[in-house]
């Protein structure tokens, strides 16, 4: 069921989707209408597909969305056989509606994060650079992850989390030592798995079946959730849309919100 969301003005200034075909940022804001009230949906490309473009043919959902896992804008997930979206930064850019009920979706740190995706990345991006990956960038002052308060205290019971995200599963000893020099808190702990979710779906971690991924030690040690992730090397151009002026149509008009979020129609 569609629910009512907010859409922000800067994020037609994202310098990531500014640059890419409008069809990206359509299906972005169509997640958040999918998504629970925790930013969490079923990963199913032809049913998103059939959810919000039923009239269109020849898109390709699933490259559009490995685009915006690529990107940190959405993780992708899998909890036993079953695949989820959890929509980055939802809570702080959404404010659902407060009779919405809570998701029985389980949460990325109860799954795994994987880039076994099917499907080719078919999005466009142009001459500029991604100077920000992070969905933080829809809000203008704001271009970079949040700093977790000092005050946080660490939680022990984190580092069987990470572990078990990790793809490169060497050194456990070695990789629980360097954890514990961070005193991670909950905070920093959605700040690595977010970095996390980006280098598993980057070139340099996916390419020759993974083995250029470093051992989870180096990568803690170094602080790597922190690096920029390049923009993928077979990313093309395809053909100008002529689906524009996105940013001045009214979609409400004539629409009434009800108590439960959806749209009247």
């Amino acid at each position: 069921m569609a629910r009512a969301r907010n859409i922000k003005p800067a994020l037609f200034k994202n310098e990531v989707l500014g640059v890419a075909d409008p069809m990206i940022t359509l299906l972005f804001e169509g997640l958040w209408l999918l998504a629970d009230k925790a930013g969490r949906l079923e990963d199913r490309p032809l049913r998103i597909k059939g959810e919000l473009f039923p009239y269109r043919e020849g898109i390709d959902i699933e490259g559009l969305l490995q685009f915006l896992a690529s990107e940190g804008f959405i993780i992708r997930y899998t909890v036993g056989v079953k695949r989820f979206i959890q929509v980055d930064n939802f809570d702080k850019h959404q404010n659902p509606h407060r009779n919405e009920p809570e998701s029985v979706i389980p949460s990325v740190s109860e799954g795994c994060i994987t880039t076994d995706f099917g499907g080719t990345t078919s999005a466009i991006l142009g001459s500029a650079r991604a100077d920000s990956l992070i969905p933080d960038s829809l809000i203008p002052d704001s271009l970079n992850p949040p700093t977790p308060p000092a005050s946080s205290s660490p939680n022990e019971d984190l580092f069987p989390k990470f572990w078990k995200l990790y793809p490169n599963k060497k050194g456990k000893t070695a990789a629980e030592k360097a954890w514990k020099k961070h005193k991670v808190t909950d905070d920093l702990f959605t700040l690595i798995t977010q970095g996390l979710a980006r280098q598993c779906a980057s070139p340099g971690w996916t390419k020759d079946g993974g083995q250029f991924i470093p051992h989870p030690a180096t990568w803690l040690n170094g602080k790597r959730w922190e690096d920029e992730v390049s923009t993928p090397s077979n990313v093309h151009h395809l053909p100008s849309s002529r689906h524009t002026g996105f940013d001045k149509r009214d979609y409400t008009a004539g629409l009434t919100a009800v108590g439960d979020g959806t749209y009247d129609f």
